[in-house]
């Protein structure tokens, strides 16, 4: 059988990056190498005997073949997307199955709530869990590589329904001997003067984007910026006199020791809420019920105030 001009991993990484315009943006969302992005998208090029992208130091481009390849591109993974949804419709095994992904931040109750529920017409139902960055779970359920996912601050995506579960104050991890160590509270105010460790914009993009814009807005002064990537390396930091780092809660609480304390940030803008999100088309009988299961089990352990209606509610106010 002759092969295809062009396989699924070109369509992905071609539709990826002229949505990002970055080959370094566009290898994290799909989780591999820039060197490979680019010898997977010269591959491509080669094989359509077409120019698809224009690329110097400082922007990248698609070209007018380009745009057309695009085009065709998301069709083609339609359909394979289309193609998996109706092999799962029709799958006669006796045990379900759901893939459910989840940032690594994300509070791990939310996690022992869905490893805990039970689906009376799902008897066996068999959970396997992925962890990856908030970008990198959207596309996954986009392209139906995973089936849900608690993701924190989704971007909002036509494509996408997301149900809003949780939200809860980011944390300030500081030495216990610091001045603001006894307040009960603390403001992005009165952490000027201060060196701060925050976790990498591919973290939490929209609230890494919205910690820059206020300090900028508001003109706080800081001693300069670490990255970081886990709560450890933010510890570390503190402790060693590095500044005081933005945490979630159960990061921070879970490092705070050592002389280290750890207080609730003060700011309605930068709140870490955890979304539940499937793709809008979905009609999974199975998905449907996990999600009627799964909020009716949160709404038991959680405060009302802080839940909101399942997808398909009348009322539900779940982005779409």
């Amino acid at each position: 059988m002759q092969k295809p001009v062009l396989e699924i991993r070109h369509f992905n990484s071609i539709v990826v990056l002229a949505e990002e315009l970055s080959y370094t943006k566009a290898a994290i969302r799909l989780g591999i190498s820039q060197t490979g992005l680019t010898r997977r998208i010269q591959d491509a090029e080669k094989r359509l005997g077409r120019k698809l992208f224009t690329r110097n130091r400082s922007k990248v481009e698609l070209t007018d073949p380009g745009r057309t390849c695009v085009a065709e591109a998301r069709l083609s993974i339609e359909h394979e997307e289309r193609a998996v949804q109706f092999t799962k419709a029709h799958s006669q095994t006796v045990e379900s199955h759901l893939v459910i992904g989840r940032s690594p931040y994300a509070d791990p109750l939310l996690v022992d709530v869905l490893l805990s529920l039970d689906l009376p017409l799902h008897p066996n139902l068999e959970i396997q869990l992925q962890s990856e960055f908030a970008p990198g779970l959207a596309h996954d359920v986009l392209t139906s590589r995973l089936d849900l996912a608690l993701i924190t601050h989704p971007d909002l995506n036509p494509r996408l329904t997301t149900v809003k579960l949780t939200e809860a104050p980011l944390y300030i991890l500081l030495p216990e001997d610091h001045s603001l160590s006894k307040r009960e509270k603390l403001k992005l105010k009165d952490l000027t003067e201060n060196r701060w460790v925050v976790f990498d914009r591919r973290i939490h993009p929209t609230l890494y984007e919205v910690l820059m814009e206020r300090m900028a807005a508001e003109h706080l002064e800081t001693n300069g910026l670490h990255h970081v990537m886990s709560a450890d390396e933010s510890s570390h930091l503190v402790s060693k006199g590095g500044g005081v780092a933005f945490l979630t809660k159960a990061g921070a609480l879970r490092v705070a020791k050592h002389g280290l304390v750890a207080k609730p940030l003060d700011e309605d803008s930068l709140c870490l809420d955890v979304h539940l999100a499937a793709r809008a088309d979905n009609r999974s009988k199975l998905v449907s019920e996990f999600f009627r299961t799964f909020v009716t089990k949160l709404r038991s352990v959680l405060e009302p105030p802080q839940m909101t209606l399942p997808i398909g509610s009348p009322n539900s106010h779940g982005r779409r």
